[in-house]
């Protein structure tokens, strides 16, 4: 989106192929069976099963790393975004400013690997969100929570400004006279400057018209 800024985009963890993983081991297996084995039918029967299972493979191995590279995990400064999907794609988009909580779970193993689940708590109808196989994600949940610290800032700085325009552009009220006003008038002016809401050449400027309308 304009103004947008990508501070992390990733896919998910290699772990996302452990099932693949698993079946080459027993392609191996079946390989080195065939190999040592000396009956020749069974070897034989035994080679045609590995030929079978490792084409089964690639093929189930290429549709799943194209689901792979289709997965994405991305933090912006405005929000948390998940897309996945190759055909019918679905995706997760949740602002900073809804985002109530960060919390990221890890098994022994996963946390061996550096892999984890993070679950995000945001304000709305669709509750937590989880997502699996993050990399890194104690990492992810500090760069979250850095991110929503930011986007906090940015709209206490864009509101501040917003009040010091309007009070800058607020005409004082008037009292019994226009002499009479002059002192109430130059202590709002002081209080503005006092607050860091005006600069001192909008104070320098603004006082002499104060006094120039005595």
């Amino acid at each position: 989106m304009p103004g947008e800024a990508m501070v992390l985009s990733a896919n998910p963890h290699w772990l996302y192929f452990w099932k693949h993983l698993a079946a080459a081991v027993v392609v191996v297996v079946l390989a080195v069976l065939a190999w040592v084995l000396d009956a020749a039918w069974l070897s034989f029967v035994l080679w045609w099963v590995t030929a079978v299972a490792l084409a089964l493979l690639l093929v189930a191995l290429a549709i799943v790393f194209v689901q792979w590279r289709g997965t994405h995990f991305a933090v912006t400064n405005r929000r948390v975004a998940y897309t996945t999907g190759v055909i019918h794609r679905r995706g997760v988009s949740i602002p900073l400013n809804r985002i109530n909580n960060v919390n990221f779970t890890q098994t022994m193993i996963a946390r061996m690997l550096n892999n984890g689940v993070v679950i995000i708590e945001s304000a709305g109808e669709t509750g937590d969100s989880v997502f699996e196989n993050i990399p890194e994600p104690e990492k992810v949940r500090a760069l979250i929570f850095k991110q929503v610290e930011v986007d906090e800032q940015r709209d206490s700085d864009r509101d501040a400004a917003a009040l010091a325009k309007a009070l800058r552009d607020q005409a004082p009220p008037a009292t019994t006279g226009a002499a009479a006003s002059v002192p109430e008038r130059l202590k709002q002016l002081d209080d503005l400057r006092a607050q860091g809401l005006v600069t001192e050449a909008e104070y320098a400027t603004k006082r002499q018209a104060i006094i120039e309308d005595l």
